[in-house]
């Protein structure tokens, strides 16, 4: 009888142990990416991060929100849904980030680019730029007007004096006041072309800046076989044409 008890004793501390295994949820979630080293985040009724390659263990349940980023490349998005008692796995291609997307964006705001390209420090200083040539042209531009609107009385006085037969030197005096007027408007009209490039030059400076000194290996357009390839180095830039036989 002892022997029996302790038979079954040891029969049930061996099979325990697998039972409770068997019983316990095994499933995980594993990400890569190519390139690896990426961080990636899975959010849902719990938040969880690592870096690629990666597996998760946890007792992830339900649809989760998957978010892969790395330095230089697209941020990816996409959504899963776990099982506590399945194995998953996700692999992941990373498209690299391109100048061409970047000067895409400065066109429309500049520094859009440069943030793009995570050059944030310059960024800011082309959205200063921007903003700063913006309100001057805008500041000159209503000036502009006043000085016009002005030349354009003084010019109605001379005119009214020339007609009702005033004499020389009522004549003189609105002429006197009349060439100061539209010398000042002319002043004036030179500011706000000044301005105007002011605007176009900081646009134009962020799309360059995105297009030939963007953080990554050097991007081509190829068009039946001409290939256009911007470059830039310490003397000059520009674009490097070449044609494939």
């Amino acid at each position: 009888m002892l022997l029996k008890r302790t038979l079954a004793t040891v029969l049930i501390c061996s099979i325990l142990p697998v039972l409770i295994a068997a019983q316990t949820p095994s499933g995980s979630v594993t990400i890569s990416s190519n390139p690896g080293g990426a961080e990636v985040k899975l959010e849902g009724e719990a938040t969880v991060a690592g870096v690629t390659p990666t597996t998760f263990r946890h007792m992830l349940i339900g649809k989760y929100d998957v978010t892969v980023k790395k330095r230089g490349y697209e941020t990816h998005h996409t959504s899963v849904v776990l099982d506590p008692t399945q194995q998953t796995r996700l692999d992941i291609e990373l498209s690299p980030k391109t100048r061409w997307k970047a000067a895409a964006r400065s066109m429309f705001i500049p520094g859009w680019g440069q943030h793009y390209g995570e050059q944030h420090g310059k960024a800011w200083l082309l959205h200063v730029l921007a903003a700063g040539s913006i309100v001057g042209y805008l500041v000159a531009d209503h000036n502009f007007d006043i000085k016009y609107e002005k030349y354009e009385r003084r010019l109605d006085e001379y005119d009214a004096a020339v007609a009702s037969g005033a004499g020389r030197d009522e004549l003189e005096r609105r002429l006197n006041a009349l060439v100061d007027a539209q010398e000042t408007a002319f002043d004036h009209e030179d500011y706000r072309r000044i301005s105007i490039g002011a605007v176009v030059g900081v646009w134009g400076l962020s799309v360059l800046d995105a297009l030939l000194f963007f953080p990554d290996e050097r991007a081509a357009i190829s068009v039946k076989g001409v290939d256009v390839e911007p470059s830039a180095d310490f003397n000059q830039i520009g674009l490097t044409l070449s044609y494939s036989f």
